[in-house]
């Protein structure tokens, strides 16, 4: 008797599985051919980059979209406007050019397909709170004339505007775009790379094989393994996805409180993002849009990133004396010399920094000689070579990860091109000084507060550039530093990730802690209460920017890290030296804000106030044993009775 075999037909999701690995490995294809051998004329690299991008978000929209035809119909309408549009700015923008702004019924009419295909893909795959404020933008452009005279601008033309929004550098073809184009997308592509050959998962490993066995080893395992794998990922959710599985089920084994596990992981993970080399890719549209150099940027951020980390260091090692929490036993942990005999894996990471640093390359050469050399190593041994299997997820996840940030810097360009066409970005800058009457620290609040609102609905990069757009310029003209501005502006857009009542990494790391999601959002924004002070700081005194002379820096460096073990004291109620009571927890506060501050006489008083607390510290925990230990000798032995 025959064997029936059915043989599984080949159905659309077939194709749509095919079809969207083809786009993948041609979009990685792209950028890894256009970083080596030269990019294409600026607005070709834009629009191609632009259109393999719709091709992946919708293909991935239209598979999830399955059993809703409405949805799905929206996704390939919206498919079919955006890559028509960015064929056809392909085909004429070496004619427009010579038009000097004229343009055509065709060009109006692909240029509402872009606009409108971008803020579908917004509201859909990135944020519906971009998509609201994008359209706010293109009402205020067309209503700017029955606005208060703040506000109010001539309006604009729609053929004008259009112009402006899709065939200028003024608009979607902008910095951001450019940025994503030509080198924040080859850094995703080599994250995805770290992760699938398990040069990330070495992090981690590595990371527990060090500080595995400290006091409350896990929860530094979850701070030094999400600096290192946050430095390639970038992104808050994704850093706590990949290094939360493996650190909160050890700490919660090891005794921590749900809560406090899901926080230590969420607030480490959005040390991540802040965090030099990638930092979100904020690092690289920062020197781009301020003109210096990438190094530029690294270097003022590495301090106040060391800072975050050293803070929830101390938080996490005074909440383990407190609690008496061991570290991990060595037979819990990998084996440390395994782990160093593999210390090769790191080699990719510090070629990107020698090349950045040392050499002096571009971004993308920098990009491009990393990702080969990855590819290289990688090869040479069977646990991280690529095969056909871990291929497809690289091409797939490299093209996946790339959306959403594309996203935002074109959509972006709308907001920008609306607010510079129509004067406001130099109203706006006076209204907001005017506003805060000349206070920096009034304006610098208002900033902060607006970056935490905004931050809570936004990925960071599109965040951070809204704000960059609208608000950093006020700051600049009040005297600060541009980068510090900027820097400013970022921070609270990544500390939004802890910030309740929206706490996105908080939450995450939550549904992985098996916790409230809200006492863990609590929790994390207390161990992150150092992210919101450190801004202010580099704001009023940019040698934590590593601007002025080693010898002050190196001095500021210093007694900020002894300001951070002060708040990490107040904070959890505890010091090396015991438990320090109400007022000297109040005191330590104090001290830790004054250590932080940069200054001699700050300094010299915050020093004093730490030793102060710490002595009465050791002396209020001693009268306590004291007391215990007369207590429980004054109680009658009822046996002997």
């Amino acid at each position: 008797m025959e064997k029936s075999t059915t043989k599984k037909a080949f159905g659309l999701d077939d194709f749509f599985n095919i079809l969207e690995l083809v786009v993948c490995i041609s979009f990685v294809c792209f950028h890894l051919y256009t970083a080596g051998f030269g990019m294409l004329k600026a607005t070709a690299q834009k629009f191609v980059h632009l259109g393999l991008i719709f091709l992946v978000v919708y293909i991935n929209m239209f598979r999830k979209d399955k059993g809703h035809p409405v949805l799905q119909a929206a996704d390939i309408a919206a498919l079919l406007t955006g890559v028509s549009a960015c064929c056809w700015i392909l085909h004429i923008y070496e004619i427009y050019e010579l038009r000097n702004g004229i343009t055509t019924t065709p060009d109006v009419v692909f240029g509402v397909f872009l606009i409108v295909s971008l803020i579908y893909g917004t509201w859909r795959r990135i944020s519906k709170i971009l998509s609201m404020v994008v359209l706010a933008f293109i009402a205020y452009a067309f209503l700017g004339s029955y606005l208060p005279s703040i506000l109010a601008h001539g309006g604009f033309r729609f053929s004008r505007w259009i112009h402006i929004i899709v065939y200028t550098a003024e608009g979607i073809q902008g910095t951001p775009l450019e940025s994503s184009a030509n080198f924040i997308c080859l850094f995703i592509i080599l994250g995805t790379l770290f992760t699938v050959t398990g040069i990330g998962d070495y992090f981690t490993k590595l990371a527990t094989s060090l500080v595995g066995n400290f006091r409350g080893g896990p929860a530094k395992v979850a701070i030094l393994a999400s600096a290192l794998f946050g430095t390639i990922s970038g992104t808050p959710s994704a850093n706590v996805i990949g290094t939360g599985t493996f650190s909160i089920p050890m700490m919660k084994k090891l005794g921590y409180e749900p809560d406090f596990a899901g926080a230590v992981e969420a607030v480490a993970s959005t040390g991540g993002s802040i965090m030099p080399p990638v930092m979100a890719t904020a690092a690289f549209l920062i020197a781009e849009i301020l003109g210096i150099t990438y190094w530029d940027v690294v270097k003022a951020a590495f301090i106040p990133a060391i800072l975050y980390y050293f803070a929830l260091y101390f938080m996490v090692d005074l909440y383990s004396l407190r609690c008496g929490l061991r570290g991990l036993k060595r037979a819990e942990m990998p084996d440390v010399k395994v782990c160093l005999r593999r210390i090769y894996l790191l080699a990719p990471m510090a070629l990107l920094i020698v090349l950045i640093s040392v050499l002096r390359t571009t971004i993308t050469r920098a990009g491009i000689i990393t990702i080969v050399f990855t590819l290289v190593l990688s090869s040479c041994f069977r646990d991280t070579r690529l095969n056909w299997k871990s291929a497809k997820e690289f091409f797939i996840s490299a093209g996946r990860s790339s959306c959403g940030v594309a996203l935002a810097c074109a959509v972006v360009g709308i907001i920008v091109g609306t607010v510079t066409g129509s004067g406001l970005s130099f109203r706006l800058s006076a209204v907001l000084v005017q506003i805060a009457d000349g206070r920096l620290w009034l304006l610098l609040i208002i900033t902060a507060l607006t970056s935490l609102i905004l931050g809570m609905g936004m990925p960071a990069t599109a965040c951070y550039l809204v704000l960059a757009t609208l608000v950093a310029p006020a700051i600049i003209d009040m005297g600060v530093a541009p980068i510090a501005a900027h820097l400013f502006v970022f921070y609270f857009g990544i500390i939004s990730n802890v910030t309740p009542p929206v706490a996105l990494a908080a939450y995450t790391a939550s549904g992985i802690a098996q916790c409230n999601p809200s006492k863990c959002g609590y929790t994390a924004f207390k161990l992150a209460l150092n992210g919101f002070i450190l801004p202010f700081v580099f704001v009023y005194n940019n040698v934590l920017l590593n601007q002025g002379n080693p010898l002050s820096i190196v001095w500021a460096f210093v007694t900020a890290c002894i300001g951070t073990y002060c708040l990490a004291c107040s904070i959890q109620g505890y010091t090396f030296a015991g438990r320090p009571n109400r007022f000297f927890r109040v005191l330590a506060g104090a001290g830790a804000l004054l250590c932080i501050w940069p200054g001699l006489i700050t300094d010299v008083v915050g020093i004093a106030i730490c030793v102060a607390v710490h002595i009465f510290s050791r002396k209020n925990t001693v009268s306590q044993i004291e007391s215990q230990s007369t207590a429980a000798s004054s109680v009658p032995d009822l046996e002997n009775r």
